[in-house]
């Protein structure tokens, strides 16, 4: 299983997939091809159907700015993934075509890598064996990141959280309309001037407001799974900062979160092209849930138990934005999300050991399962949902 440093990554919104990726493959084009003339990108699957909206188009026009080049968007022809781009690069030595892949949360697929993505950073492969793994050798979920990851792990996971709070702080100091033809208004700030009182769980939903705002906007945001997904540790690290919970605590919680990424990005896929949005904002909640329970001291047993009932309460969770901007259903649903990751952590102390019937690693399996069930139309394609009902 990979490094959390996967599921939390500083970068530009509104799209891991759809703008992080892209951007990515352009850099590494530019790395792997010397004295290039000219460059064709053809973006496939739901990169063509919604990459207007995710600004996919612009990320490529600026980061190949000083190169001729021009954008093709393919949705008729089918791919094994999604998320599949072709570049056909012209260099003084001749003309080269490259297929690269985003897989979700800013991650390529390249002829280089293909074999790295799954290099390991951890032995076990599921919550059932980290957990047993845990009891075995008398370690929290926390300790057992921190004996596996790299020795940076802490000031690479204090650069994101300061990011998120960043994020949030910028969120809520802008107002106007936010880019693309729906004119969405931005709500965060006018959200925290009628505020009515202090309580955290009413910050958090603010919060959560104001980063899938920024997103949205194509500004800087940490991804946590994805940059869809954003929003809703915005919204938890809203609430922990409300609470006044100490920086190490948010960092440990961080690392526990992190681990749930990894897991399900490992075993099945953070990407709401192949899995409908339960692979984001479900991941995401499941994601927080376990964050939540850490915070609060819950042992390894109720983080699980959080996580698993905030996965297997988003299942079905489609994808569908509306003329492919992350903004409706997007933003609101972070902080819907935010909100329900603090139910599930509660809910996870109320429920007794012996009703968990259901564990982590049996709603992750079900969550893939049903998202290559989903009809296209509601993977990030736009041609179903509310991406067809509202125009």
């Amino acid at each position: 299983m990979r490094s959390i440093k996967e599921i939390f990554v500083i970068g530009y919104g509104p799209s891991s997939s759809h703008t992080m990726g892209p951007a990515n493959a352009c850099e590494y084009i530019l790395k792997e091809y010397k004295d290039i003339k000219s460059i064709t990108v053809t973006l496939f699957g739901s990169l063509a159907l919604t990459g207007k909206g995710h600004l996919t188009d612009y990320i490529i026009d600026l980061k190949f700015k000083d190169i001729k080049h021009k954008v093709l968007f393919d949705s008729k022809t089918e791919t094994k993934h999604p998320n599949t781009m072709e570049f056909e690069v012209t260099t003084d030595e001749g003309t080269y075509k490259e297929t690269i892949v985003s897989i979700g949360g800013g991650t390529i697929v390249t002829k280089h890598n293909y074999d790295e993505i799954g290099k390991e950073v951890y032995p076990h492969r599921s919550l059932k064996e980290i957990l047993a793994f845990c009891d075995k050798n008398n370690l929290s979920l926390k300790d057992y990141v921190k004996k596996y990851e790299e020795a940076d792990i802490y000031q690479y996971l204090k650069a994101c959280k300061d990011q998120i709070i960043s994020a949030i702080d910028s969120g809520l100091a802008k107002e106007g309309t936010l880019p693309g033809p729906l004119k969405v208004q931005r709500k965060a700030k006018e959200m925290m001037a009628n505020l009515q009182n202090d309580d955290p769980a009413e910050i958090m939903a603010i919060s959560a407001f104001a980063v899938a705002e920024e997103n949205a906007s194509g500004n800087i945001i940490v991804i946590a799974p994805t940059c869809g997904s954003a929003g809703v540790f915005g919204g938890i690290l809203g609430y922990f900062r409300k609470k006044g919970y100490s920086e190490d605590a948010i960092i440990d919680s961080l690392m526990v979160a992190g681990l749930i990424g990894i897991l399900a990005k490992t075993n099945a896929c953070v990407s709401g092209a192949e899995a409908g949005c339960q692979a984001e904002i479900g991941v995401a909640c499941a994601m927080g849930a376990a964050a939540i329970a850490n915070i609060k001291g819950l042992n390894n047993e109720h983080i699980a138990r959080a996580a698993e009932i905030a996965l297997e309460h988003s299942l079905g969770l489609t994808c569908d934005p509306v003329q492919g901007y992350v903004q409706i259903p997007c933003i609101e649903r972070c902080a819907v999300y935010a909100l329900k990751a603090k139910n599930a952590a509660k809910l996870a102390t109320l429920i007794p050991s012996s009703g968990n019937k259901i564990g982590f690693d049996e709603s992750l399996k079900t969550m893939y399962e049903t998202g290559k069930d989903l009809s296209s139309g509601y993977r990030e394609t736009g041609k179903k949902g509310l991406g067809e009902i509202f125009k």
